[in-house]
C-alpha cells in the first residue's frame, strides 16, 4: 500500500492523517493507529531487527505520551542483549522527524527508537538536537495484518465509544432513501474492488486454489487471516484431505504469528485448520461443487431488494444447500455468509460464472460488529421487515473507513 501524497493533521489530537489505497479503495489512516500497533505489541516480534543490524527485543513499550515530546516515554528494550530505557518516536516516513522538527526540539533528545510504517531507501538523517541518531525500525514488514484491518479496527472502536461521532449525524441529516443510496453506492464500489482484488488473485492461482485460499483466510477471522494464508499456500486441499496433516503440527509452523490474546475457544486456529480437513475429508472437490451450484443462479440484477429478492431468488434454500452439498454443514451459517460474501462471490463474479453482485448485495450479513449492527439500525436502514444484507454491512463498513 502507497500513501497518498496529500496529508491532513487531526485538528483534536494533532496526530497525522493520511489517505491509503487499500485493497478495497481508499481509507484514513491516523498516526494514532500506528502508535496502537506498537503499543499493543500487535505485530510479528519474533525477530525484530534495526535497519542498522541490531535484534531487538521489546521489553516495555513504554508509557503513552498524549501530550508535547515523544509518542512513547521510558520504554524499556533491548538491542543486541543490551539493555536500555529511551522514549520511542513513531511516524510514516523518516522525513517526517524533520517535517516536524524533532531535531531541534531538546524534549526528543532521549528517543532511542524511531518506528516508521514505510521503508525509504534514502532515508535522510535522524538526529536528535544532542547529535544522537536514534535507532530505525521499519514497521510495515511487521504488520500480519492489512492495514485496512488495523484502521477498521480502530474506527469501530471509535463507534463504540462515541454515540454521535460526526460522520454519522452527516449521514442521518439525509432523508431515509438517501441514506439507502448512499449505503448501495458504498456498497457497489466495496464490490467493484473486492472483484478487482480476485482477478489479481486468479492470475497466480486457479479457481480450486483460490477457493482454498479464501477458505482459509476467512477461518482465521481478522485476526489470524496471514497465518492461515501461508498454510493455504503450503499446503492444498487434497493435503488437508489426505488425513495426514495434524491441526496442531500446522499450528507449531506458525507458532508466534497467532493473535489467541481474547480468543473464543471456538475460534481457535487448532480448532478452524481441524474443521477445515474435515470439510476437505468429506467434500475433497468442494470448489467444484460450489462451482457447479453457482451455475445454477438466476439472473440477480433488477428491482427486488431485501426480503423480496431472498423470496424470489430463492436465498434460504441456496444458502441451506450450499452449507450441506459443498461444506458438509461443518461451517457456522454467519461464517459462512461471511466467506461467501468476502471472497467466493466476487471470486464467482471474477471468473465470469455469475453476475453475482445483486446476490452479493442482498445475502445475508455474516460476522458483523455489534456496534455497525446498531449504527445501522438506529439509522433505520434495518428492522424487522428489512432483514440485515450484506450490502449494507458493506456499505456501512465503506462509510466508515472512509470517513
Amino acid at each position: 500500500m502507497l500513501p497518498d501524497a496529500a496529508r491532513q493533521v487531526d485538528p483534536a489530537f494533532n496526530y497525522e492523517v493520511q489517505e491509503i489505497q487499500g485493497l478495497y479503495g481508499p481509507f484514513s489512516l491516523s498516526e494514532r493507529v500506528l502508535q496502537k500497533i506498537w503499543l499493543k505489541g500487535d505485530m510479528d516480534q519474533t525477530q525484530l531487527r534495526t535497519v542498522s543490524g541490531k535484534t531487538l527485543r521489546v521489553l516495555d513499550p513504554g508509557r503513552w505520551n498524549l501530550l508535547e515530546g515523544p509518542d512513547f516515554l521510558e520504554a524499556r528494550l533491548e538491542l543486541d542483549g543490551q539493555k536500555l530505557v529511551g522514549d520511542v518516536e513513531v511516524h510514516f516516513h523518516t522525513s517526517d522527524w524533520q517535517l516536524h522538527e524533532h531535531g531541534a526540539n531538546p524534549n526528543f533528545n532521549d528517543v532511542r527508537l524511531h518506528v516508521v510504517l514505510y521503508a525509504n531507501e534514502s532515508s535522510p538523517d535522524v538526529r536528535t538536537a544532542k547529535g544522537a541518531v536514534p535507532e530505525l525500525l521499519y514497521l510495515m514488514p511487521l504488520l500480519e495484518r492489512d492495514l485496512e484491518d488495523y484502521a477498521m479496527d480502530d474506527a469501530l472502536l471509535e463507534l463504540e465509544q462515541v454515540e454521535e461521532v460526526e460522520w454519522m449525524l452527516k449521514f442521518m441529516e439525509h432523508p431515509l432513501e438517501a441514506r439507502r443510496a448512499i449505503l448501495r453506492e458504498a456498497a457497489e464500489a466495496r464490490w467493484a474492488r473486492k472483484v478487482d482484488f480476485a482477478k489479481k488473485r486468479l492470475a497466480g492461482a486457479s479457481w480450486c486454489e483460490a477457493c482454498h485460499q479464501y477458505c482459509l483466510e476467512a477461518l482465521g477471522y481478522a485476526r489470524n487471516r496471514a497465518p492461515m494464508a501461508r498454510l493455504a499456500l503450503s499446503y492444498t486441499i487434497e493435503d488437508f484431505a489426505s488425513g495426514c496433516m495434524r491441526a496442531e503440527a500446522m499450528f507449531e509452523e506458525q507458532l508466534g504469528h497467532w493473535r489467541l490474546s481474547g480468543l473464543r475457544p471456538a475460534n481457535h486456529p487448532k480448532h478452524r485448520l481441524a474443521q477445515y480437513a474435515k470439510i476437505c475429508k468429506a467434500r475433497a472437490d468442494w470448489p467444484e461443487r460450489l462451482e457447479s451450484v453457482l451455475a445454477t443462479l438466476k439472473m440477480g440484477e433488477g428491482a427486488l431488494t431485501g426480503a423480496a429478492f431472498r423470496k424470489s431468488f430463492g436465498l434460504p434454500a441456496l444458502i441451506e444447500g450450499i452449507s450441506a452439498e459443498v461444506f458438509a454443514d461443518t461451517i457456522s451459517a454467519k461464517r459462512l455468509n461471511t466467506l461467501i460474501c468476502d471472497g467466493l462471490l466476487p471470486l464467482a463474479a471474477a471468473v465470469g460464472r455469475v453476475e453475482a453482485k445483486a446476490y452479493w448485495l442482498n445475502w445475508p450479513a455474516g460476522d458483523a460488529p455489534d456496534t455497525m449492527h446498531r449504527f445501522l439500525k438506529q439509522a433505520q436502514i434495518i428492522d424487522r421487515a428489512e432483514p440485515f444484507a450484506n450490502g449494507q454491512l458493506q456499505g456501512g463498513l465503506q462509510l466508515l473507513i472512509s470517513r
